[in-house]
């Protein structure tokens, strides 16, 4: 009867311990998890490719933008609306319901709209505080960057961008998917917001 106390006494401490080991470990894992937060927007998906990426990379929380209203699917009509895509026009966007505050290294990819930035990454950063954050950005496009990195500039005025990527896809019908810039650049992107080199 006592050798049975002692057996359960003994498992149970084991569970105990084991219990608090994966509790701790999972708070280191969220405590970096939420130091990083990954904020895109993406017409076509390839934003959201290149968003997943990092976010696997940089073991981050990830944050779509949507427009209230869904954008049309016929390019025709989204260029006659969008084609003078003015940093002061604006586009309604879906609540972000995150807590902003909490995150002190923030990632922006989005694509080039008209020679800007997309109309919903710029309603997002009037809207959203990122004072004093670390920021790296990124411009999707098809070989024209135009002025979106200064409209980044504009807009993140009090916040610290760390580095630029221009994001490059094929600019023909048949690769618009298709990546053009080097998963190496993207890294070496990244590496600037962590300070240190990535995991393979």
């Amino acid at each position: 009867m006592k050798i049975k106390f002692i057996y359960n006494l003994i498992l149970s401490a084991v569970m105990i311990f084991c219990v608090a080991g994966y509790s701790l470990a999972e708070q280191k894992t969220q405590g970096k998890r939420n130091d990083t937060l990954i904020i895109y927007y993406s017409y076509t998906g390839n934003s959201k490719t290149i968003a997943e990426y990092a976010k696997k990379k940089l073991t981050a929380d990830i944050l779509e933008l949507e427009p209230k209203i869904p954008f049309s699917t016929d390019y025709d009509t989204v260029v006659k609306e969008w084609q003078n895509n003015d940093i002061k026009k604006d586009v309604e966007i879906k609540p972000v319901k995150i807590n902003l505050k909490k995150y002190k290294k923030i990632v922006l990819i989005t694509c080039v709209w008209w020679y800007g930035i997309s109309p919903v990454m710029k309603k997002f950063l009037k809207e959203y505080d990122l004072s004093d954050k670390d920021v790296i950005v990124a411009s999707a496009n098809a070989g024209g960057l135009g002025h979106s990195f200064e409209d980044y500039k504009t807009l993140l005025s009090k916040s610290n961008i760390k580095g630029e990527l221009d994001l490059v896809f094929g600019s023909q019908e048949n690769d618009r998917n298709k990546l053009k810039t080097s998963y190496k650049e993207i890294d070496d992107w990244l590496n600037k917001l962590t300070a240190k080199p990535l995991n393979n």
